[in-house]
């Protein structure tokens, strides 16, 4: 049989007939029969859960407002005729109307500090003591005993705040039969785990109740339970309906379902072998003529139309089709073959040029391969730029721009194939691309060789002799006899040696930086000891100039940050020896303080102030701005340009900020936390 259906399109349609016919009748049967009554259980469990949340917000709402009634009656200033010898009835009649207002089964009466009755809703309370009194104190404001709620508020006297006894409302639980629901099939009631105390309509459903709230599907019913909060914390409230009522119409709907269904299936397998058939004929024959095509390869046979309808037309578009693939499978193979085998050139071509070394090299040997692949011999690279031929543009990396710099004596615009023209496109790009790589290593390799041997000259060539000269210098002041002129002259040569070494110093910090070697080694610092160091260290500069030096750590949160103290430290004394030296008068206020993400070292000074112009230019290596202070402090320009370098070494940042010439000038160096 399943043979059978994997070959016979007719067996397929007609199963498929009948499946698609029985689909709609089956869904319906089966949801009537598992889901109908899954889905209407549930309904009735989401409804009962509902109506459980309803009922005891409702409950305890209730029960809420009669515990502030008895507040309010309770800080009456009425209440202090308990204090009179002979009560006035007054309270008693307030009582009884409240009892009638609230037209529920209750008792209100008042007590005193001795547990006597001695004003009450009812005349026969009156007199006689209420012993639960001591045991409503030691508990709450409320208590329940047998089936009463008991709520009482202590009365004070209005005069002096004192204690003069307790007013006490005596609720029948039965009250609450007015909030359960009573219909047919449907049970509910509340009940007191502890006492078994039963109200409304109780059936015995053996639950255990031990959840806070929970259903259940019995044979008989569904459940659904949810146990109080506040005043009845140990009560349940029960929901429990009939299934058979609740499902009567879902079980009558489905036994009308299955007493057609015989005749239905009937109906549906009559239908679907009469269309099948009619259906199936046609398309056998259209399926016997294309297997002979299939096999026999022959794109150029026909099939015969012998009707027309939608087979026909089928038939008709299968012929065009064949029609179409004959000659598209010829073009296409032609095609490939081409491609494939041009696309295996471009990437031999690829590979030879991109080996090459030079320039001349890599001309010659690009000549030399689109010669192999055009079969011209005269084929030539020419400096002058002339018609018909292939155009090479290269790099000029100095000027940031191409420039033109040769041709290739080919004439590609002649060429009748737009493939073939983007072809010879392909590899004078490339050949492009391998003159700009050699230029850019050659230059690069120069730039290095040179700058290494810069450096390697600063540092082994100066720096040693500069040493000897600050020695010397200071040998000289420190043990020999000299004259002021002398001394004057020996210190000349001193701060100028040392002038010169902090700026071979500078320059090789950058050389490190740009080279990748500058270490970084992060530890724990405390923050506001690093900088009063560096605070106490430049002070004597500022106390020199008559300078107000102040160190401002208010908003600072944090005290602890990870990072490399050497590196921080010279960030910040750069920093502040730069707002120091360009500040004649005034202030210089370093200002620390911090956010979530950034730690900010802010140094403020009323110096002589930066142009707009010359902001842009400051981070720039070697670039000192023209003012008046400059002949008196001489600089290399690197130390905003070597702050910055550090700070984002460490993940941070330096920027500076002024409003002109004259407004002083503010920087801030920031660092991530």
């Amino acid at each position: 049989m399943y043979k059978l259906f994997q070959k016979s399109l007719r067996v397929k349609l007609l199963l498929s007939f009948i499946g698609i016919s029985l689909l709609p009748f089956v869904l319906l049967l089966m949801y009537t029969l598992f889901l109908g009554e899954a889905k209407i259980v549930k309904k009735i469990i989401s409804e009962q859960v509902n109506k459980t949340d309803l009922v005891i917000s409702l409950i305890e709402a209730h029960l809420e407002s009669i515990k502030k009634e008895v507040g309010f009656l309770s800080s009456l200033d009425l209440m202090d005729d308990l204090l009179a010898e002979d009560i006035d009835k007054r309270i008693s009649i307030l009582l009884s109307k409240k009892v009638r207002d609230l037209e529920l089964d209750i008792d209100l009466f008042v007590v005193d500090k001795d547990s006597k009755i001695i004003a009450s809703s009812r005349f026969e309370y009156l007199s006689k003591y209420f012993n639960t009194l001591k045991l409503m104190q030691e508990r709450s404001s409320y208590t329940i005993i047998g089936e009463y709620l008991y709520i009482y508020s202590p009365i004070y006297a209005s005069f002096e705040r004192t204690k003069i006894g307790y007013l006490v409302l005596k609720y029948n639980l039965k009250n609450l039969k007015m909030y359960l629901t009573y219909q047919d099939g449907m049970h509910s009631y509340i009940v007191d785990k502890k006492s078994s105390l039963q109200i409304g309509d109780y059936i015995d459903l053996g639950l255990k109740l031990d959840k806070e709230e929970d259903n259940k599907i019995d044979d008989d019913h569904v459940i659904v339970y949810k146990k109080f909060s506040s005043m009845l914390k140990d009560f349940y409230i029960i929901y429990a309906v009939d299934k058979a009522v609740a499902l009567k119409i879902l079980y009558d709907f489905t036994k009308f379902i299955l007493s057609i269904s015989v005749f239905i299936i009937l109906v549906i397998i009559y239908l679907s072998l009469r269309y099948s058939k009619g259906i199936v004929r046609p398309i056998e024959n259209l399926t016997l003529a294309t297997d002979k095509i299939t096999k026999e390869h022959d794109y150029s046979s026909r099939l015969e139309v012998n009707s027309q309808d939608e087979i026909a037309t089928l038939t008709d578009s299968f012929n065009k089709m064949l029609e179409t693939t004959s000659l598209a499978l010829e073009n296409l193979e032609k095609e490939n073959k081409l491609r494939l085998q041009r696309f295996i050139q471009l990437i031999e071509v690829f590979n030879i040029i991109i080996q090459t070394k030079n320039e001349q090299e890599c001309i010659d040997i690009s000549i030399k391969e689109i010669k192999k692949l055009t079969q011209k011999r005269d084929l030539y690279f020419q400096k002058e730029k002339k018609e018909n031929s292939i155009d090479i543009y290269v790099t000029n990396f100095e000027e940031e721009k191409k420039e033109y710099f040769g041709s290739i004596s080919l004439a590609v615009e002649n060429m009748d194939d737009e493939n073939e023209r983007s072809f010879y496109a392909s590899i004078t790009s490339m050949i492009a691309l391998q003159l700009d790589r050699i230029r850019l290593i050659n230059k690069t390799m120069a730039a290095s060789n040179a700058k290494s041997a810069f450096i390697s000259n600063m540092s082994h060539e100066l720096r040693t002799p500069l040493n000897a000269i600050i020695g010397s210098a200071q040998f000289l002041i420190a043990y020999e006899e000299l004259s002021d002129a002398q001394q004057d002259s020996v210190g000349s040569i001193e701060s100028s040696a040392e002038y010169l070494l902090n700026m071979i110093n500078e320059i090789l910090d950058i050389a490190k930086i740009e080279a990748g070697k500058m270490e970084v080694y992060k530890e724990k610092i405390n923050i506001l000891e690093t900088l009063n160091n560096c605070y106490y260290m430049l002070q004597p500069l500022a106390d020199e100039k008559g300078l107000d030096f102040e160190l401002n750590s208010q908003n600072l949160t944090i005290f602890e940050i990870q990072t490399d103290p050497k590196i921080f430290q010279q960030i910040t004394i750069n920093l502040l020896s730069n707002a120091i030296k360009f500040t004649k008068e005034g202030f210089v206020k370093l200002t620390i303080y911090n956010d979530k993400k950034y730690l900010y070292i802010e140094i403020e000074d009323s110096g002589i102030g930066i142009s707009k112009l010359d902001m842009l230019e400051l981070f720039n290596d070697f670039t000192q701005v023209k003012n008046v202070m400059r002949k008196q402090h001489k600089g290399t320009g690197l130390g905003l340009s070597l702050s910055q370098k550090l700070a984002h070494i460490l993940d941070g940042d330096v920027e500076l900020f002024s409003a002109g010439l004259g407004y002083g000038c503010r920087a801030t160096f920031s660092l991530y936390i």
